[in-house]
């Protein structure tokens, strides 16, 4: 009986321990105060991670669901970082907030036991990513405050502007525009075909007509056997992104054709989804209805029929530059319906079909749509429920 009550409580003991173990996968943060923390740091020289997030903001959930549970993610910053987060608009977060110049979510800080900032990175990331800003923070080479005080003491090196300017592009854009205008002063044509000007052609050329994108399109093919073809062929692309909205914007259809065409003709699926994009907006925003409908229905039943995020997308341009024109309004309409039949759980479909079903004076499908709409905020930050149920109850109210 002794043994039997022995082998019981070794049973529940393993199983307390497993369900511990379960809880705590992932990246393990820890819940002391701040100031209790920086004294770990301080005794055992570990630097201390602090995610900075906001109970509204999408990118912190996101970071929360798939990178920090992730084996890779959580078995370097477990083993190399004191773990800490803190919601910027409670407790010390609007101090903290305000001495690390913390301006977006999420926001990484990586501060040394004194409380000094020697590494700061920013937004949503894949986990391989994330990582790489831990192995930064811990490299008196790479880490932001490595490469300030390198800077601050006057090296203007080619190698040390790209590495600051590049750091500096998602915590301070003003600083990384001063930072990378200097190194674009530096650089010679020669330079722009190396592996450090291919760097800052990647990061910095948005433009065809600006330096970097004329001389990156003039020696395209250069790129393409030097370099990545993927990542060449995602700078041309962004490029050419870039000159047919400002034909857009010119509303200059004969050069936009001319630009768009290639794409039109392209064998590649993805190639053809942008120039159904681009087409359908160079119609929206030239106020032809008829045109616009005529793409869209043709992308509906081609390269877009499965694409619930692009038709969304549309769905809301339209809506919002159709100024009460009621054929436009059942053409935001179908698309958005299109877009909750792909994906009936994700809340941007259906709050998206739900304000343009009101907009149609259409109530019961409206109100159908914004109570799937609610529901689905409920797994998403407070901010979008406070939307969605003043959407709800906007519609309850329709007479």
């Amino acid at each position: 009986m002794k043994k039997l009550f022995l082998l019981n409580v070794l049973v529940l003991s393993v199983g307390i321990v497993v369900s511990a173990q379960e809880k705590e996968k992932g990246i393990v943060f820890r819940d002391d105060a701040l100031a209790t923390v920086l004294k770990e740091s301080a005794r055992t020289g570990k630097l201390v991670f602090i995610d900075c997030y906001t109970s509204w903001c999408a990118p912190c959930k996101w970071m929360e669901k798939n990178v920090f549970v992730n084996d890779t993610a959580a078995a370097y910053y477990n083993a190399k970082f004191i773990n800490y987060k803190i919601d910027m608009e409670k407790g010390e977060g609007p101090e903290l907030r305000k001495r690390y110049g913390v301006q977006v979510f999420p926001t990484y800080l990586f501060i040394n036991g004194k409380g000094e900032l020697v590494h700061k990175a920013t937004s949503r990331m894949e986990t391989l990513a994330f990582v790489e800003e831990g192995k930064k923070a811990l490299d008196p080479t790479r880490s932001l405050a490595a490469m300030e005080k390198a800077f601050n003491s006057g090296n203007r090196s080619k190698e040390i502007l790209l590495a600051y300017a590049l750091a500096l592009q998602k915590t301070d854009r003003y600083k990384a525009d001063t930072v990378s205008g200097m190194l674009m002063a530096k650089l010679t044509d020669n330079d722009l075909q190396t592996p450090l000007g291919w760097q800052a052609i990647e990061a910095f050329a948005w433009e065809e007509e600006g330096r970097l994108g004329k001389y990156f399109m003039t020696h395209l093919g250069d790129y393409t056997k030097q370099f990545d073809p993927e990542a060449v062929k995602k700078v041309q692309e962004r490029l050419q992104s870039s000159t047919l909205y400002t034909l857009i914007r010119k509303k200059d259809s004969t050069a936009f054709y001319a630009r768009l065409n290639p794409w039109l003709q392209s064998s590649d699926a993805g190639l053809q989804k942008k120039a159904a994009m681009m087409e359908a907006e160079f119609y929206l925003t030239t106020g032809n209805a008829k045109d616009f409908i005529r793409v869209t229905n043709r992308a509906l039943e081609g390269v877009m029929q499965n694409d619930d995020m692009g038709l969304g997308f549309l769905a809301r341009r339209c809506q919002y530059l159709a100024g009460g024109d009621h054929d436009m309004l059942q053409q935001a309409y179908k698309l958005a319906k299109r877009a909750v039949v792909i994906d009936p759980k994700e809340y941007g479909n259906q709050g998206t079909l739900a304000k343009i079903c009101r907009e149609l004076g259409n109530k019961p499908e409206a109100l159908e749509a914004a109570e799937a709409a609610y529901q689905l905020s409920l797994l998403e930050t407070s901010k979008i429920q406070k939307i969605a149920q003043k959407e709800l109850d906007e519609i309850k109210a329709m007479k």
